[in-house]
């Protein structure tokens, strides 16, 4: 294996790893979003059975 050849597959690999953190981070992100809006609007209705 060459050194191109090395830097080419660790640049492809580390880049690949790095676009994968991203979009857990960025789903688990947005699910905790939408998580906070459901609890408040549930929160937020009013209990009609008494």
């Amino acid at each position: 294996m060459t050194l191109s050849t090395l830097y080419a597959f660790l640049g492809h690999d580390l880049l690949g790893n790095t676009l994968a953190a991203a979009l857990i981070t960025g789903i688990g992100y947005t699910a905790k979003k939408i998580r906070a809006k459901v609890r408040n609007r549930n929160g937020q209705t009013h209990n009609t059975r008494q």
